[in-house]
């Protein structure tokens, strides 16, 4: 007897039931793309498979980029190094010192200072301290009462209001300066220079304008404003009271280390908002600014030369990536047949150039800035490295790698599959 076999139902004959609906085609297109969509550990598996593999190639490219990265950086880390250096031995030498003077009008005549300019120009943010120097006209000063009229050996007598020994960055040779009581009482501070023309030291008394004086300090001689070693200070207080109509002779202004071109430049208007033109301004390091124009223009050269090595660094990335293209077809038709898009192809090799790039980026900043330092070190000077030069270095390359890696990149993603899968 035939076992019973239940005929099925609802398929035609000879056609076995189906477990599963069926999908449409557009479910069947969406999976499709979404099993060739690349997570980013394959992109960046994809983009270090290079590196990893031919190490001493990609070693050699990134090399090539990093020696123009490395000049790049040490052409720009040297002048900045060298003007640092320049910067500091100026501040050494009262780089930061601003001379003011009245000036004179378009007539031709003089323009007095106002008297209240030497308290505006302290309310200037990046100033340090002033001082302002009253000339006493007519004041002959004598070692005695009794010198002749002819002989006061030409020390003038000026008032000095302010903070003299940290504005004109000099000390004392003996005694000291005015403090809240002397500067109430007939004291007078000598300038080297004419405390060795009176011959006089702290302690004695000398005669000017008719008066006797103390002297209660001398000064050592002043580099920065040589013109004031020949001067008898007189008290502030107490000579304001005698002279009290007097006007700023001229005023030293000391700025903050890197700021005196700032200062300078509101300067007049601070001195005098009325006439600003009627004041004259003067710096000693004017001639720092030639220095400055001489280093501005070897860092566009040296931006140049560096450029030329970085071009040389990207044909060599360029012509890595051709190569590797070249000897890499079975794997790119591999990948084609498998479905891989060619912008998934030419990502691929874009990204590996960026890659190689990006490690000769940071190889040649390292270099770059350890050779400025071995620079500086041996001759002595301030080290010193523009920020923008340590980010641009890796950016600069990454983006030289990946223009490199473009054509090659177009190149391998053109590749026909059939034709890529003969080399297997």
């Amino acid at each position: 007897m035939k076992p019973f076999k239940r005929k099925a139902t609802g398929t035609p004959s000879g056609t076995a039931a189906s477990t599963t609906p069926s999908a449409s085609p557009d479910t069947q297109v969406k999976t499709r793309l979404r099993r060739r969509h690349m997570r980013p550990g394959d992109v960046v598996g994809t983009a270090t498979l290079g590196p990893r593999t031919r190490k001493v190639r990609a070693g050699l490219s990134a090399l090539g980029i990093a020696i123009g990265i490395a000049a790049l950086v040490a052409l720009q880390g040297i002048p900045a190094s060298q003007e640092a250096d320049f910067q500091r031995q100026l501040a050494e030498q009262g780089a930061n010192l601003i001379m003011v003077y009245p000036g004179q009008n378009t007539a031709g005549e003089t323009v007095p200072l106002p008297r209240e300019a030497p308290a505006m120009v302290a309310r200037i943010g990046p100033v340090k301290s002033v001082l302002a120097r009253y000339e006493v006209p007519d004041a002959l000063v004598y070692r005695t009462d009794k010198m002749p009229a002819g002989q006061s050996g030409a020390i003038s007598a000026a008032i000095g209001d302010g903070d003299l020994l940290g504005t004109l960055e000099v000390g004392l040779a003996d005694g000291k300066w005015f403090d809240e009581a002397a500067r109430t009482l007939p004291t007078v501070v000598l300038g080297d220079a004419a405390a060795r023309r009176l011959v006089v030291g702290v302690g004695n008394r000398i005669w000017i304008d008719g008066r006797w004086w103390a002297v209660i300090g001398v000064l050592q001689s002043m580099t920065l404003a040589e013109e004031l070693d020949a001067t008898a200070f007189l008290a502030p207080d107490y000579a304001n009271e005698l002279y009290p109509d007097l006007t700023p002779a001229s005023i030293y202004v000391s700025a903050a280390e890197g700021k005196a071109s700032a200062v300078r430049q509101v300067m007049a208007a601070t001195v005098n908002p009325a006439n600003p033109q009627g004041v004259s301004v003067g710096q000693l390091s004017d001639w720092y600014q030639a220095g400055r124009m001489m280093s501005d223009q070897f860092r566009m050269m040296s931006i140049g030369l560096g450029a030329v090595a970085l071009l040389i660094g990207g044909i060599g990335i360029a012509n890595t990536m051709v190569v590797a293209v070249m000897e890499r077809r079975s794997e790119v038709g591999l990948r084609r047949a498998m479905g891989a898009r060619t912008g998934q192809i030419a990502l691929q090799f874009v990204l590996e150039a960026a890659v190689i790039g990006f490690i000769g980026g940071v190889m040649g900043v390292a270099i770059g800035c350890y050779a400025v330092f071995l620079y500086t070190s041996f001759n002595d000077m301030a080290y010193a490295m523009p920020l923008w030069v340590m980010g641009a270095g890796p950016g600069i390359s990454v983006v030289l790698g990946a223009l490199a890696g473009l054509y090659p990149s177009l190149k391998a993603a053109r590749v026909s599959p059939t034709v890529a899968l003969r080399a297997i």
